[in-house]
C-alpha cells in the first residue's frame, strides 16, 4: 500500500545554447517520482517537463487517489488513475503524467518480487540495440566541429548515430558529405525532428543532401500526419521512424497501419507508462514492426525494445546522465539491461532520497 508519494523538479543548464529550429534551448528541467510503501519500497521514475507544470498536475489530479492505493496490481491502478482523469485528458500532459506514477508503481512491484523490471517482463536480458544521440547541427558551430563528434562515437564502437536536421541544406550536405564516408561501420539516422511541412519539402531535402544512405529517418512531419507520412515513406529508400512524444496509442497503431513506419519510436513516459507500452510494443511485434525506445534508456531497457542514449560521459545537449545512480551498462554498441531489483536505478538531486 502507498503511503508516501512526492514529484519534484530539478534544472540543468547546458553548457551552451541548443538551437533547434527556431527554438533556442539553454536548460533541461526534469521531473522525478518517488513512491514509497508501508513496507518500505520506493519506486522511481524521471522525465523532461518540455517546460509544462508536471508537479503541479501531479499534486491536483493524481496525489489525492495515490495515497492508500495498492501497489500489486499496476494495469488496475492505471486503469482507476486514466478514469479518475479522463474528463481532463486522454492524451498529452495528463498521460505523461500518469506515466511517471505507472513507470515507478512497476518499480516497486519488480522490487518486491526480487527481480530486475525485465524479469518481470519477461523481455530477456539480451543487449539492446543502442541510438547514441551523437550531433545537433547548428549553423553557429563549424562542420569540421560538428563531424567530430559523429565520428568520433564511431571510432568508439557505437553502430547506430543519429543528427538532428538542420533546415539549412547545404550545412547537412556538406555535414553528411564529410561524415559519411568516415563511418564505415556504423549507420546513421536522421531525426526530423517535426520540422517540415509536408512530404515533398521532406523529399526535396533529402535529395539536396544527395539522397544519404540511412539506418532511418526519423520523425519528419507531426505524427499525427497519417497521410503525410505515407507519402515519404513512399517516396522515401530508408526505413520511415516516427513516433516521439507521442501519448495516443491510437496514433501510434494508424501510423503502423496507414503511414507505412518501419521503425516505431516509443516514448515509454509520453505513452503512459509501462502498461501501455506493453499493448504497443504487442502491437508492433504482432505486425512485424520494429520498435525503437525514444530517451529514458534507464527505463525503457527493461521493455526488451532498442534504446536511446546521448554520451553518458558528457554531452552539450541532454545532461540527464548526471542524476542517474546505477542502472544499465552502456558499451560501444549496445545496452544490457541491470540484474538490481526494480528499474535498477536511483535519482540524485531532486530535493529528496529515492533510495
Amino acid at each position: 500500500m502507498i503511503s508516501e508519494v512526492h514529484v519534484t523538479t530539478t534544472t540543468l543548464p547546458l553548457p551552451e545554447t541548443l538551437r533547434l529550429g527556431a527554438m533556442e534551448v539553454t536548460e533541461r528541467e526534469y521531473a522525478g517520482i518517488r513512491i514509497r510503501t508501508r513496507d518500505g519500497l520506493v519506486g522511481t521514475a524521471y522525465c523532461l517537463t518540455r517546460d509544462t507544470p508536471m508537479a503541479e498536475i501531479f499534486n491536483r489530479l493524481f496525489k489525492p487517489h495515490l495515497v492508500g492505493a495498492q501497489t500489486t496490481d499496476p494495469a488496475a491502478l492505471w486503469e482507476s488513475l486514466f478514469r479518475r482523469t479522463a474528463i481532463v485528458g486522454r492524451v498529452g500532459l495528463v498521460r505523461r503524467v500518469l506515466g511517471l506514477i505507472d513507470i515507478a508503481v512497476w518499480d516497486i512491484v519488480a522490487q518486491r518480487a526480487g527481480v530486475p523490471l525485465w524479469q518481470l517482463l519477461d523481455t530477456g536480458d539480451a543487449p539492446r540495440e543502442t541510438v547514441m544521440v551523437s550531433c545537433y547541427p547548428d549553423a553557429s558551430r563549424g562542420v569540421e566541429e560538428m563531424a567530430a563528434e559523429v565520428i568520433e562515437h564511431a571510432r568508439q564502437g557505437w553502430r547506430l548515430l543519429k543528427i538532428s536536421r538542420s533546415p539549412d541544406q547545404g550545412l547537412m550536405r556538406r555535414l553528411l558529405q564529410r561524415v559519411l564516408p568516415e563511418i564505415p561501420r556504423s549507420s546513421l539516422i536522421i531525426d526530423g525532428g517535426f520540422g517540415w511541412v509536408d512530404s515533398a519539402e521532406v523529399l526535396a531535402d533529402l535529395e539536396a543532401w544527395g539522397s544519404p544512405d540511412l539506418a532511418w529517418l526519423e520523425d519528419p512531419l507531426l505524427p499525427e500526419d497519417i497521410d503525410g507520412c505515407a507519402k515519404v515513406r513512399d517516396g522515401l529508400e530508408a526505413p520511415l521512424a516516427v513516433g516521439d512524444e507521442v501519448s495516443d496509442p491510437r496514433v501510434l497503431q494508424s501510423l503502423m497501419d496507414d503511414g507505412g513506419v518501419d521503425v516505431l519510436r516509443l516514448d515509454i513516459v509520453a505513452i503512459g507508462g509501462v502498461t501501455p507500452a506493453l499493448e504497443v510494443i504487442e502491437g508492433a511485434t504482432r505486425r512485424g514492426r520494429r520498435v525503437s525506445g525514444h530517451i529514458y534508456p534507464e527505463m525503457s531497457v527493461h521493455l526488451g525494445i532498442g534504446v536511446e542514449t546521448f554520451d553518458r560521459q558528457g554531452n552539450r545537449y541532454d545532461p540527464s546522465a548526471t542524476l542517474i545512480t546505477g542502472g544499465p551498462v552502456f558499451d560501444a554498441s549496445s545496452t544490457v539491461p541491470t540484474g538490481t531489483p526494480g528499474l535498477g536505478f536511483s535519482l540524485t538531486d531532486f530535493g529528496f532520497e529515492v533510495r
